[in-house]
């Protein structure tokens, strides 16, 4: 790792008060390395200083040196959806669009294109669902893009298929943080920030306990596929007995 980045994440574990000045200053920095900037605006948007528009700051010095860094457009994603109001259709069109030789990094990109589709943005469920079935059809070893598909079937009453979801996900978890190691969960290291935050294979302990109270029991299942069945049969005779009347006629 860059040897600022390995000094922050020190000062970080030290809570060192000259920590925000240290990573600000380095907006005058000059360099070519694009994990650097994505790394400094990882470290200044999140907790505890939380500023967004240095953030930003940071991520347009990355894209200054190439425009059409994935893990940078995604960080810049991240920052907007997150903190700033939601994604602007400029960049939403540019990532959806982006293509890699890395199907985990496109995986990353339908992703977080799907954001920007769901209940309270676009509302536009049926492309959620599209771009979320496609990331995980590119890359089926992450956690997040799971965990919102199974959201969206939740509000559809698609239960069983819901499960099944949460369960992959649930599968694909690699690390968990415990009190013990949390400090290590947020870094201005950029694969521990994809990581957990992206793919969510690296993810809390109280992460992993949202993820499992999401399961819908076995007997609400049951419950619902009995009406569902129910519904379905009565509408069918419905239709029947209205088209024998109309053919009578």
């Amino acid at each position: 790792m860059n040897n600022i980045l390995t000094k922050i994440n020190i000062l970080r574990k030290s809570n060192d008060k000259n920590l925000y000045h240290f990573i600000s200053e380095k907006l005058t920095y000059e360099s070519n390395d694009i994990k650097l900037w994505i790394g400094l605006a990882i470290a200044i948007s999140e907790s505890p200083f939380g500023d967004e528009e240095k953030g930003v700051a940071f991520v347009q010095k990355a894209l200054a040196i190439d425009n059409n860094n994935p893990i940078a457009l995604i960080i810049l994603a991240y920052i907007y959806e997150y903190h700033l109001g939601g994604i602007d259709d400029m960049l939403l069109h540019q990532i959806k669009n982006l293509h890699t030789d890395s199907n985990e990094i496109n995986s990353m990109l339908q992703y977080v294109a799907s954001w920007s589709y769901r209940s309270g943005q676009k509302n536009d469920s049926e492309m959620e669902e599209k771009l979320l079935k496609a990331s995980i059809k590119l890359y089926d070893k992450h956690v997040w893009n799971y965990e919102h598909l199974a959201i969206l079937y939740l509000e559809q009453k698609r239960y069983l298929e819901a499960n099944n979801l949460i369960k992959k996900a649930l599968k694909n978890i690699i690390k968990i943080y415990t009190d013990k190691n949390l400090d290590e969960y947020r870094s201005a290291n950029v694969n521990d920030f994809l990581n957990s935050i992206i793919k969510g294979t690296c993810i809390t302990a109280t992460c992993v306990e949202i993820i499992q109270e999401k399961l819908v029991p076995k007997h609400i299942i049951f419950f619902y596929t009995i009406i569902t069945l129910f519904l379905n049969g009565y509408h069918f005779v419905k239709k029947a007995f209205l088209c024998a009347i109309n053919f009578e006629k």
